[in-house]
C-alpha cells in the first residue's frame, strides 16, 4: 500500500511538474506574441501621426518610391493606383506629380477600405502588381520584428530555466518528504 501510495504521489507531482512548465512556457509564448502584436499597433500608429505631422514629406516618399519601382510598374496600356482616401483625394488635384514619374496612363482608384498609407499599383495586363502600403510593408518586416523580440527574450531564458530548476528541485523535495513521512508507517 505505500509503494502504490508513493508512486500515484510521485506520478501526480511529475504530471503536476510537467503541466505546470508547459503552463508557464504557454505564459512566455502569448506574452511575446501579445508584445508583438502591440507593438505592430503602436508603429502603425506611429506612423499614422508622423504621416498627419508632416504630410509634405509623406507625399514626397510616396514619389520616390513610385520613382524606385517605374522599372517594374510603368507598362502600357495603363497603369492603376489605389490610395486610400485622403491620398487619393491629393493625387487626384495633383495628378502632374504622378505623370512626372510615370510614362503610361495611370489611372487612380479611391479604395473601398482605408489602409494607413502607401499604395496598391496593379498594371492593366494585370500580371504585375506592387503592394507597398505601410500594413503591407510592417506584415513583410513581421519576422524581423519576431526575431528581434526572440532575442530579447532569450535574454531572460536563464532566469526562466532558473525557476525551472528551482521548481524541479522543489518538486523532488516534496517526493523526499513524502518518502520521509511515509517511512514512520512502514
Amino acid at each position: 500500500m505505500k509503494q502504490n501510495f508513493d508512486e500515484t504521489y510521485n506520478n501526480l507531482l511529475n504530471n503536476f511538474l510537467s503541466s505546470s512548465l508547459l503552463k508557464i512556457k504557454e505564459a512566455i509564448l502569448k506574452t511575446k506574441n501579445k508584445l508583438i502584436s502591440d507593438f505592430i499597433s503602436a508603429l502603425t500608429n506611429l506612423i499614422n501621426d508622423k504621416i498627419k505631422k508632416n504630410y509634405s514629406g509623406y507625399i514626397d516618399f510616396l514619389l520616390k518610391i513610385l520613382e524606385s519601382t517605374k522599372k517594374i510598374i510603368d507598362k502600357p496600356p495603363e497603369i492603376r493606383i489605389t490610395f486610400n482616401s485622403k491620398d487619393y483625394g491629393y493625387f487626384s488635384e495633383n495628378m502632374n506629380k504622378i505623370e512626372k514619374i510615370l510614362k503610361n496612363k495611370v489611372k487612380l482608384i479611391k479604395s473601398e477600405t482605408e489602409f494607413t498609407g502607401g499604395f496598391l499599383c496593379v498594371v492593366a495586363t494585370g500580371n504585375i502588381s506592387y503592394n507597398y502600403t505601410i500594413e503591407n510593408q510592417l506584415k513583410r518586416n513581421t519576422t524581423l520584428i519576431e526575431i528581434s523580440f526572440s532575442k530579447i527574450f532569450s535574454d531572460f531564458e536563464p532566469d526562466v530555466k532558473n525557476l525551472e530548476n528551482k521548481y524541479i528541485h522543489f518538486i523532488q523535495n516534496q517526493k523526499l518528504a513524502i518518502d520521509e513521512y511515509l517511512k514512520h508507517y512502514e
